[in-house]
């Protein structure tokens, strides 16, 4: 049965009309129905509604069954009609299925309705073929006639070419004689291609002998590259690590100066000095994260985890940053989603993207995150009330060349490796990663990585 039927029933009784439907819907049958009880309402609904099917009572107050069928006759003759009645009698409804009506069905046997719909539509389908059958022969009659036209006139046209054939084959003896001549000439110049074609071959062996010398070389180069790289990577490890334990020394004494030293000149210059080599070391452990990616050395573990304690982990760590601007974080992610994640990438990246957050929002602001599932995939926001910004940033929040960092709104800075490390983390996951934002109206960062 075809579904999605569109059902027009012409009804003046609201009750019977709903029992109508109950019925309908019962017996499994997908379809929209439209309700009209005048003439007016009848003829405007078969122009606008484009009925599939029309349900009828016998006799309402100021239209018809009999009047609505010849309508019906007149503007759309294939679309079935059946009558739904209880007052019309089964002589009267013989008589106008002879007449043309689809059907009759009393309304205390609407069970056999839906068959008698099903028929009426398949019915109603048949008498679609068969019309358009008919309009095919039709069609193909007139391009018969046509085509014996055109037989007769191919005939005449025939006679005439076999005149013409005639001094046609005199002109091809006469051309044949030529080819002849020209198929000499020929042999002669493929005499000549055989010779271009030895030289082109021992040109092509001195090319060969080229391209293996130049191989070589290149081969040499790559030696010497991988001996720079492995030269590179060693550097930047005894960098790494000759910086990391000044700076840290920096830092623990830098705190306990400006603690001692809290209510004299000296104290702010030493929280200076703190904050700075803090962020200092922050930039070079990015730097050397972001060095060891691109080194393919980072190592991809993927195993189930409970997402609402991750985040509630990674948050915990940035409390005390969100308690220097009376920030609050909230984690709104339900407790029944669960990742197949790295942990360790899967708290960098919400570290990195809770500390732009905070980065970036004011005083007494909110950072939230929030999680849904999305067929296979898990797609986690980190929405915070900031500053936000503009188009032109936004759409090179991620990119490789882009490292540059914007003051956050207490003018704390950054590398801007840290939004590459995420990107980098989220690809390595399979996710995607992408930034929603108004000036002045907040950040929301929204990524995925698979749902366990």
């Amino acid at each position: 049965m075809t579904a999605n039927l569109k059902i027009l029933i012409l009804e003046d009784n609201q009750s019977d009309a709903d029992l109508l439907q109950r019925e309908l819907k019962k017996s499994g049958l997908i379809f929209t129905a439209e309700i009209v009880q005048t003439r007016v309402d009848f003829e405007k609904a078969l122009h606008n509604f484009n009925p599939d099917l029309i349900l009828s009572d016998y006799s309402l107050p100021s239209f018809d069954a009999v009047s609505a069928f010849n309508i019906k006759q007149n503007i759309s003759p294939l679309i079935p009609f059946i009558i739904v009645s209880g007052v019309i009698g089964e002589e009267n409804a013989v008589e106008l299925i002879k007449n043309g009506v689809t059907d009759y069905t009393p309304k205390d046997k609407l069970f056999t309705l839906s068959t008698k719909i099903s028929r009426a539509l398949k019915d109603r389908e048949e008498a679609k073929e068969k019309k358009a059958i008919a309009e095919k022969l039709k069609m193909q009659t007139a391009e018969l006639i046509i085509a014996n036209k055109e037989l007769i006139i191919q005939n005449q046209e025939k006679e005439k070419r076999t005149v013409d054939l005639i001094v046609l084959t005199e002109a091809l003896n006469v051309q044949k004689d030529e080819l002849k001549r020209a198929n000499e000439e020929l042999h002669e110049k493929a005499q000549l291609l055989q010779q271009q074609e030895e030289k082109l071959i021992r040109t092509n062996e001195d090319l060969e002998k080229r391209v293996f010398e130049r191989t070589c070389e290149l081969e040499n180069l790559n030696h010497e590259l991988k001996d720079l790289n492995l030269s590179k990577d060693k550097f930047l490890s005894v960098i790494s690590h000759d910086l990391r334990n000044p700076l840290t020394a920096l830092m623990i004494t830098s705190d306990k100066l400006s603690r001692d030293t809290e209510n004299s000149k000296v104290g702010p210059l030493a929280k200076i000095i703190h904050r700075t080599s803090h962020k200092i070391l922050d930039q070079l452990n990015e730097l050397v994260d972001w060095a060891q990616m691109q080194r393919e050395k980072t190592t991809f573990n993927s195993e189930k985890l409970h997402l609402v304690r991750g985040v509630d982990q990674s948050l915990d760590l940035l409390k005390a940053n969100a308690l220097q601007k009376n920030i609050v974080l909230e984690n709104r992610i339900s407790n029944d989603l669960y990742v197949n994640a790295d942990t360790l990438m899967l708290r960098s990246i919400l570290q990195n993207l809770v500390t732009n957050a905070i980065k970036y929002t004011p005083q007494g602001g909110l950072v939230k995150v929030t999680a849904k599932r999305i067929n296979k995939m898990v797609e986690l926001c980190v929405t915070d009330s900031g500053i936000g910004m503009e188009a032109d940033i936004m759409g090179n929040l991620f990119a490789n060349a882009n490292c540059a960092s914007v003051s956050g709104t207490n003018n704390e800075k950054g590398s801007g490796l840290g939004l590459i490390l995420v990107k980098d983390f989220v690809t390595q996951h399979g996710g995607t990663i992408r930034a929603e934002s108004e000036k002045g109206k907040g950040t929301t960062i929204i990524f995925s990585v698979p749902a366990y």
